[in-house]
C-alpha cells in the first residue's frame, strides 16, 4: 500500500506546519476491518473504547459511555461515533496502514484509533495535542479544519474536550473513501458523517517537555554515571542566606545541561523512544539462539514485529527496543538492521540468511524473548 502524494513537498510545507488534504491518497482503499469487527473488539474488556453521541437528554447535548459494551441498542440510529484505540495492536490488517507513514521516525508513531459513526455522528470541534493522519474508510465525512487559532477548550461531558465558538476553517470538504486529511498539532477540527462512515486516525506521539524530562529523570536514576551530587559555587561571606543569588542558579542550570549534554544522555533517550505504548507479549518459554535455525527453516513459517513494537538504531553498534539496549557486533549489524526495517509479515526464509552464526541468532533470540518480533506458522 502506497500513499499517493509528493513526500518532499508534504515535509517542506505542511508537516507540523498547517493541515491539508490529499485526494486519493490511496486509491482503490479497501478497509481493513468492518464496523461489525470494530464493534465486537469493543466488547474485549482489554481494548480502550468509547461512544460519544451528539444528541442525548444531557444539559449539553453530549455524553461519553465507555466500553466494554453489551450491545449498541441503547444509541440509535444516529448522532453518535464509536472510537475505539491502538487497534493496530488488536488487528495487524489495520496496523499495515503504518507503513506508508514510514517516512517518518518510527517511534514517532504512536497508534491507530478507528471510529465508526453513525450519520450525524462525531465528536465535536477539538484539538489534539498529536499529529495525526485521517483516512477515510467506507462512508463519507464532512470535514472543517482551521490552522493554529487562539480558542478556549471546554467540556461538554466527562472525558470529552471541546473549543468554544466557530473557528476559521482552511478546509471545508466531504471526504470519500482513501481521502487522508493531514491535520498538526493544535489545529481545530471538525468532521461529521454524512452517512456510516469509518475513519483511521494514524496519530504521532508528541511528548512535552514536562513529560520528556519526568520519563528521564525515573531511568536516570539507574544510571551510575549521572548520581554525582550537586556542588556549590565559591560562597562568600556577603551572600545573603535567604537570597537566591545569581551564581548559584548559573551552577543549578550548568549542573543540568551537563547531565543532559553528556556521552550517556543518547542512549537514555533512545531507551525512552523505543518504549512500546503498551507491555509487549513474551513468550511463555524462552528461546534459545541454538533454536533459531531450526524455527526459520520451518514450512509456511513467517516473521513479524508485534504490533506497537519499535526497534531502532542509534548506531551501527547499539540498537533499542522495548526501552531495551542491543549491543550488536559487527557480524549481526545486517540482521538487525533488517528487522528495524521490518512491517508487516515476511517469510522466515528471508531472516534464515541472516541468522546463520551465533552473533546473528542470539539477536533474533532475544528479540523473540523481549516481545518485540515473533514467528508463527501460516496453517492455511
Amino acid at each position: 500500500m502506497k500513499l499517493a502524494f509528493d513526500k518532499h513537498d508534504f515535509l517542506a510545507n505542511y508537516w507540523q506546519k498547517k493541515p491539508c488534504l490529499i485526494r486519493q491518497g490511496f486509491t482503490n482503499f479497501t478497509d481493513p476491518v468492518s464496523p461489525e469487527i470494530l464493534a465486537g473488539l469493543a466488547m474485549e474488556e482489554g481494548a480502550d473504547s468509547r461512544v460519544i453521541q451528539s444528541n442525548t437528554n444531557t444539559e449539553s447535548g453530549w455524553l461519553v459511555t465507555h466500553g466494554p459494551f453489551e450491545d449498541y441498542e441503547q444509541f440509535g440510529e444516529s448522532h453518535w461515533t464509536l472510537l475505539v484505540q491502538s487497534v493496530n495492536e488488536w488487528l495487524p490488517d489495520v496496523g499495515e496502514l503504518i507503513a506508508p507513514f514510514r517516512f517518518l521516525p518510527d517511534w514517532r508513531i504512536d497508534d491507530i484509533m478507528v471510529s465508526f459513526s453513525c450519520e450525524n455522528g462525531g465528536v465535536g470541534p477539538h484539538l489534539d495535542q498529536y499529529d495525526v493522519f485521517i483516512i477515510q474508510g467506507a462512508g463519507s465525512r464532512h470535514w472543517r479544519v482551521g490552522e493554529r487559532q487562539s480558542m478556549r477548550e471546554c467540556q461538554p461531558a466527562n472525558d470529552l474536550c471541546q473549543v468554544e465558538g466557530e473557528f476559521k476553517a482552511v478546509i471545508d470538504e466531504n471526504l470519500n473513501a482513501g481521502d487522508v486529511l493531514y491535520i498538526p498539532a493544535g489545529c481545530p477540527h471538525d468532521g461529521i458523517a454524512l452517512e456510516p462512515s469509518l475513519n483511521y486516525s494514524v496519530g504521532f506521539r508528541a511528548p512535552s517537555k514536562a513529560e520528556l524530562l519526568l520519563q528521564l529523570g525515573d531511568i536516570a536514576m539507574q544510571q551510575e554515571s549521572l548520581q554525582q551530587r550537586y556542588q556549590d559555587p565559591e560562597i562568600v561571606s556577603e551572600d545573603t542566606s535567604w537570597k537566591i543569588e545569581e551564581k548559584q542558579l548559573i551552577g543549578l542550570k550548568s549542573f543540568l545541561k551537563e547531565a543532559l549534554t553528556g556521552d550517556e544522555i543518547n542512549a537514555l533517550l533512545a531507551r525512552i523512544i523505543s518504549q512500546s505504548k503498551r507491555p509487549l507479549p513474551e513468550p511463555e518459554l524462552p528461546t534459545t539462539a541454538q533454536q533459531i535455525p531450526a524455527l526459520l527453516a520451518q514450512t509456511n513459517a513467517f516473521i513479524e514485529k508485534t504490533s506497537g513494537a519499535r526497534f531502532l538504531k542509534l548506531s551501527n553498534t547499539e540498537f533499542y527496543g522495548n526501552g531495551e539496549a542491543f549491543d550488536v557486533s559487527a557480524e549481526a549489524l545486517t540482521t538487525a538492521e533488517w528487522l528495524a526495517q521490518l512491517q508487516g509479515s515476511k517469510p522466515a526464509s528471508e531472516l534464515a540468511s541472516l541468522a546463520k552464526s551465533g552473533p546473528q541468532a542470539e539477536l533474533v533470540a532475544e528479540m523473540i524473548n523481549q516481545g518485540i518480533i515473533y514467528l508463527y506458522i501460516d496453517q492455511s
